[in-house]
């Protein structure tokens, strides 16, 4: 089964194909994309628990044995690729922390792995953070313009 999941760009292609923050965001379309798949694999989950075993007496349908067969064939295929997802989002959150670390703001860093690594939104970043959201946006300005020189990117 091919993988329509989020691209994503490594460190080791061309950085001048994205921006900084496009870069950044391919950790969180990958996040959302694999949780999609993952609600996908339980609504399939739930479909092979009903289906029902014959009964003593019933006669067993070959449709009702394809079917099942293949709802089980989606079930492993879907869970494989999933898992194959999680093993790419775990790779391409370590480089992206790495590259992140670059930055020599501490106050930068934090925020950019709040928003960028933990996937959270700028009013739990600037609450964590003990600072308004008019600031912390500021800031985000600020970090995303070094993130970028410090990556030489776009």
């Amino acid at each position: 089964m091919q993988s329509n999941s989020a691209q994503v760009v490594t460190e080791t292609e061309r950085d001048d194909e994205l921006t900084a923050i496009e870069y950044l965001r391919q950790a969180r379309r990958l996040d959302a994309a694999i949780s999609v798949k993952r609600k996908e694999l339980k609504k399939l989950e739930e479909t092979a628990t009903a289906l029902s075993s014959p009964a003593f007496g019933d006669k067993v349908k070959t449709s009702g044995v394809n079917d099942a067969m293949k709802t089980v064939d989606k079930i492993i295929m879907l869970d494989a690729e999933i898992k194959e997802e999680i093993s790419r989002l775990i790779d391409l959150k370590t480089e992206i922390h790495d590259r992140i670390n670059r930055v020599a703001v501490q106050d930068y860093i934090t925020l950019l792995t709040s928003r960028y690594i933990l996937c959270n939104p700028f009013p739990k970043i600037a609450e964590d953070m003990d600072v308004d959201e008019r600031t912390l946006y500021r800031w985000h300005g600020i970090a995303l313009e070094l993130f970028r020189k410090e990556n030489h990117m776009l």
